[in-house]
């Protein structure tokens, strides 16, 4: 009779510690997933930072620069020459095909500080009124070439309601053949708010690019487009935009 009832202590005992092992392993598992709940992706990315092509659409290196965007779900804006839109279209609604903001890089890529107003309104307004008919997106900032400007371009922006839209990071790729080059500048450089300045029809920029968006993702960076930097209201956007 003892030994009966032993075992049935032990089996009793065993029942026990077999639920409160499930309650547990349970318990835990639920906390998990409302932890994991309770922090989504976005939040893993405690850092934004636009990143921005110059002198596009280009017809070899736009489609590999969505691409790469494409492929690590980043976000840009697209600072675009009028006359490479009216020559190659299909690239142009491609990009805003993809998600990506599309803004002003004048019509024909002067030096601003060289033309006459009617001429610096002429090169705004023909570029803005393509971008809408083109894509239907409405252009809010434009880009100096060269970021050549003057007190009247600013003037003149503000009269067709345009903002001039600069940067913070500037690895001069324009001037690389060197990708590695052009990845450690843009990295030496980056900040949180920032804007990067590349371009469309550098082949160094197009290698570049890929490692760029991982390692600035690996440090905490989330890439946005220039409106949604500038609605996050930064203390350093009076550093690109005028």
């Amino acid at each position: 009779m003892y030994k009966i009832n032993l075992h049935l202590v032990v089996y009793r005992y065993e029942i026990i510690l077999a639920i409160i092992i499930f309650l547990l392993t349970g318990s835990f598992a639920i906390s998990s997933k409302d932890q994991e709940n309770a922090f989504p992706p976005m939040q893993r990315y405690p850092y934004k930072i636009a990143v921005t092509f110059d002198d596009g659409p280009h017809p070899k290196f736009t489609q590999q620069l969505l691409s790469a965007l494409k492929k690590e779900d980043a976000k840009a804006t697209f600072f675009i020459v009028g006359e490479q839109a009216v020559k190659y279209p299909e690239l142009l609604k491609l990009i805003s095909n993809s998600g990506h903001e599309i803004e002003s890089h004048t019509m024909t890529h002067p030096n601003l500080k060289h033309l006459t107003n009617a001429q610096v309104k002429n090169e705004l307004l023909l570029t803005k009124a393509i971008i809408k008919n083109m894509t239907n997106q409405d252009s809010l900032y434009y880009r100096p070439p060269g970021g050549q400007y003057n007190g009247q371009t600013l003037q003149i922006g503000k009269t067709l309601d345009l903002k001039m839209a600069l940067w913070t990071d500037f690895p001069k790729d324009h001037e690389q053949t060197d990708p590695n080059i052009v990845r450690e500048r843009v990295l030496s450089q980056a900040t949180d708010g920032g804007v990067i300045i590349l371009h469309s029809g550098m082949e160094a920029t197009v290698k570049a690019l890929p490692k760029i968006i991982k390692e600035l993702k690996d440090k905490g960076y989330y890439f946005v487009t220039l409106s949604q930097l500038n609605n996050c209201h930064y203390k350093n956007e009076i550093a690109w935009l005028k």
